[in-house]
């Protein structure tokens, strides 16, 4: 059950607003740090100048607050309360602790829509939880990774050298199977179940690491098992497993052989 962060006109909201000023600074730090290491070369926008940065540091905890721009007091509230529901009207009354002028709404769900960080708001589903963001609240999923559409864009523009992670790849390739080309999710009349993407093997007989691997929906995957290697397109380039020669009619393992033993002919020559 995911936790709902409200805003209730009571003592119950100071305990959510008077986060530390020491804690802030920390949150700003690694919002610095996690934008320089993670989100820099994709399209997410800076929520302060970095002509300010050394300013800010040379600061007291207390005098941080106040100098730091109101997009980014409301990423350090969502910030604060990861993986919470966040209702807007706590977000704003946050930022309004410190910039009193500021809007009573503030607007947070441009984070995630003009400003790309991966903020999701209202009838956005919460990855893994099957759930979708109710009316009036924010949930922020992560600061390791960029809006998805910012990440699809990138994995489609750079391809799968771009993929950090099996979810990243799947994006590279529009989350479909590579083989077949069902699409995650949909309805799959083979095996009359729903689509679901898993780590499918290029060459079985290596490790399965992540240059090693193609999404590949489930009925792809268990029906080719190891017999053979694939390329980065999902398509079959070899035999991996002489088993399946075995399963072929006797007329074609004949010409199998024969094939075989002239290629073995030629090698000596």
């Amino acid at each position: 059950m995911i936790k709902r962060i409200d805003i209730t006109h009571t003592p119950e909201d100071d305990k959510y607003l008077n986060i530390p000023a020491s804690r802030i600074r920390e949150l700003h730090n690694r919002l610095v740090q996690y934008y320089d290491k993670y989100l820099s070369q994709y399209n997410v926008k800076k929520l302060w100048k970095d002509e300010e940065l050394e300013h800010i540091k040379g600061l007291p905890d207390e005098d941080i607050p106040k100098m730091l721009d109101a997009k980014e007091l409301q990423l350090i509230f969502l910030l604060q309360y990861m993986k919470c529901l966040v209702h807007k009207d706590l977000v704003s009354a946050f930022v309004r602790k410190y910039i009193p002028t500021a809007a009573f709404d503030q607007q947070v769900r441009h984070l995630g829509a003009q400003y790309n960080w991966y903020v999701l708001n209202r009838g956005n589903r919460i990855p893994d939880e099957g759930v979708t963001v109710p009316s009036g609240y924010n949930y922020l999923v992560s600061i390791e990774t960029p809006n998805p559409k910012m990440l699809a864009q990138a994995l489609r523009r750079i391809g799968r050298l771009a993929a950090t992670n099996f979810e990243e790849l799947k994006i590279a390739y529009g989350n479909k199977c590579a083989t077949c080309g069902i699409e995650e999710g949909k309805h799959d009349v083979r095996n009359n179940s729903e689509a679901v993407l898993q780590q499918g093997h290029m060459d079985p007989r290596k490790p399965l690491t992540l240059d090693n691997t193609i999404p590949q929906c489930s009925y792809c995957n268990q029906t080719y098992k190891d017999y053979f290697r694939f390329n980065e397109y999902g398509r079959v380039i070899a035999v991996n497993n002489p088993e399946i020669l075995l399963q072929s009619p006797r007329d074609i393992q004949d010409e199998m052989i024969e094939v075989l033993l002239q290629e073995r002919q030629k090698s000596k020559k």
